[in-house]
């Protein structure tokens, strides 16, 4: 009976009072206060979504752990915990002391043998409560990924785990932070940077469970980053409550100061065991609010706030078509690294991600008053998937957190068509069906391509030679989109100086599923504030010259002419063909009456690198080739 009542005193004390209408919070223990040897209690789920009491033995004081900030050390006991150890997803969870509130559950050690943690002062949580300034976006950090490295898609794997990585806050010690991170609906590759990046990742399935008027201290609260059909969540424990204001976790998210997080109930179906870290098995519930304050001493709710998100829709077509309804976090520090995580997992529950394969990727960005951006791009290997989910990373990355403006997506919309092997063909030489040319003429430009499987085949474009170009060498630079990208990129050396010129070079960019052709001719020029000013008088360039402009970067060659010309699959590689201008005197014929072959000698394509293309030198490689 005695036993009954202190049950019943417990979840009445670590409810809100109401007096007079209005909810009165529950009185605290000051740490100056707290003595080892004390004994209490906690509130947690174990199972439902009802708290339970476990008992709680405060072994000391963990003092300046960091600059005027301390913990109590605590043992917990009871509800299993002297087998399972610290829960995941206990942090937030209340203590009691002498019936005052003393803080919540924050931190403990894996593999430890016993069931003891640390536990934040309630002082420096109450300040939460009340706090102004909760209403603002945080500042958005360097880009993941600079315009030369997006144009050449080498996009290196860790760049997703980096980007994830930003999610993880870590305790300054060997202990971790009580929070549980669960997802619904993602695959065994995405899970894995997920599990590698977060340091664990428990299961979790969803449920139409809303239940806002029970978030009482003790009931289980998760932080939602990705929502929809598939979810990735932050799941731990209210702490304290005063009418729709909430404090929870007893550590920082991400510590991010002001942030919108949608917030969601959740439901505990039962708790695993584990030697390394015990966990909840978790069923995500409704989004009822929103965290809008993010501290070191934890994170602060509103229920019936509405966090802003980001509409992320994935149609994936293959053996079947099915299409995901996705919302991301407002988050522009980790938002890329969730869409690709994302794109990643779609593909997974649709088809599958691992293996050799192809896939086509196109998508929309909606920048808002920017307009569009429209990306397309096609990934053939074994690393297909992967490298189309880095791709978009690297877009929305650079969209979000690019140093020259603050820009925001208001939506995007992404469409994967896996093949199942790889398509991609490689170009083995370009040559022309001759050399020596005026400007207007027409010339036939024979390519021959070699397909995934082995077959040749000849591709013939007839291309008209610029009328402006000077006599003398007219080049032709032929390849897959991406190395002509880079190529151009090389020769114009362009660095845009601001949003409107990033963007217009983004929107540039070519497939490999595009064969592009591109016309150079020598002559000095200059990239001036993000401008390329090709075949400048002498004079001109010799002034930008001596005002010594540290943003006039001289240039040797110029574009003079492009085509692109759409294939039905991806193609990689890159040669140069050399025309040979003469605006006067006779084009001679040779006994065969084809013109100019008894002047020049038949090219043959040129192999290298698009900065060996670009200078003249060659080298034995292809070039940039598909992922």
């Amino acid at each position: 009976m005695h036993k009954f009542l202190c049950t019943v005193l417990a979840c009445c004390l670590a409810g809100a009072s109401t007096i007079g209408g209005e909810q009165e919070a529950p009185a605290i223990i000051p740490l100056e206060e707290v003595q080892p040897g004390a004994t209490g209690y906690g509130l947690s789920v174990f199972r439902g979504h009802k708290p339970e009491r476990f008992e709680v033995e405060v072994l000391g004081i963990w003092r300046n752990l960091q600059p005027g900030t301390s913990y109590i050390l605590a043992r917990l006991s009871g509800q299993g915990l002297e087998e399972s150890g610290v829960i995941a997803g206990m942090s937030g969870s209340p203590v009691y002391l002498d019936d005052r509130l003393a803080g919540a559950v924050s931190f403990a050690w894996p593999f430890s043998r016993q069931a003891v943690a640390g536990i934040t002062p309630i002082e420096s949580m109450r300040q939460l409560i009340g706090e102004s300034g909760g209403t603002t976006v945080p500042a958005r950090s360097g880009a993941p990924a600079n315009l030369k490295t997006i144009a050449s898609g080498t996009l290196p794997e860790s760049l997703l785990s980096d980007q994830l990585s930003l999610l993880r806050s870590d305790f300054p010690s060997d202990a971790g932070y009580g929070v549980q991170w669960t997802a619904v609906g993602f695959g065994e590759l995405s899970r894995k940077f997920l599990a590698g990046s977060l340091g664990s990742l428990a299961p979790a399935g969803s449920t139409d469970l809303g239940l806002a008027g029970e978030l009482e201290p003790g009931a289980t609260v998760a932080g939602v980053l990705v929502d929809g059909d598939l979810r990735l969540a932050a799941t731990g424990t209210v702490t304290d409550r005063l009418g729709d204001e909430l404090v929870a976790f007893g550590h920082q998210f991400m510590g991010l100061g002001s942030v919108r997080l949608p917030m969601a109930t959740a439901e505990v179906v039962t708790v695993l065991s584990s030697r390394l870290r015990s966990f909840k098995i978790i069923n995500l519930g409704r989004v009822v609010g929103a965290f809008d304050l993010d501290r070191m001493s934890g994170v602060r709710g509103r229920i019936g706030q509405q966090a802003p998100t980001t509409r992320l829709e994935v149609l994936v077509r293959g053996d079947r078509t099915r299409k995901f309804d996705l919302r991301v976090a407002d988050l522009p520090s980790v938002a890329p690294g969730l869409i690709a995580v994302s794109v990643l997992a779609s593909l997974e529950a649709a088809t599958r991600a691992a293996g050799s394969q192809g896939l086509d990727l196109e998508a929309r960005f909606d920048l808002g008053e920017r307009g569009e951006l429209q990306i397309r791009q096609s990934f053939d290997g074994d690393s297909a998937a992967v490298d189309a989910a880095l791709y978009l990373l690297a877009f929305s990355g650079f969209i979000l957190q690019n140093r020259m403006e603050s820009v925001d997506i208001a939506s995007l919309e992404v469409e994967l068509t896996q093949f199942r092997e790889p398509r991609v063909a490689r170009l083995v030489e370009a040559h022309a069906a001759r050399t020596l040319v005026r400007p207007g003429d027409r010339v036939q430009l024979n390519v021959d391509l070699v397909a995934f499987r082995g077959e040749h085949s000849r591709h013939s474009y007839e291309l008209q030679v610029p009328t402006g170009i000077p006599d003398g060498r007219y080049s032709l630079l032929v390849g897959d989109g991406v190395s002509i990208d880079v190529a151009r990129l090389m020769i114009e050396r362009r660095e845009p100086v601001n949003f409107s010129q990033a963007l217009d070079f983004l929107r540039s960019l070519h497939s490999r599923r595009d064969l592009v052709i591109l016309g150079l001719v020598s002559g000095p020029g200059l990239a001036v504030a993000g401008e390329v000013l090709p075949q400048l008088p002498g004079s001109l360039r010799s002034i930008w010259g001596a005002a010594a402009s540290s943003s006039a970067v001289p240039l040797n060659l110029a574009v003079a002419d492009q085509h692109t010309l759409p294939l039905e699959v991806p193609v990689e590689g890159i040669a140069r063909v050399d025309l040979e201008v003469r605006r006067r005197g006779p084009l001679k014929e040779d006994s065969r009456g084809e013109e100019g072959e008894s002047d020049v000698r038949r090219p043959q394509a040129s192999q290298g690198s698009a900065a060996e293309q670009a200078t003249g030198r060659t080298g034995g490689d292809s070039g940039a080739g598909a992922r």
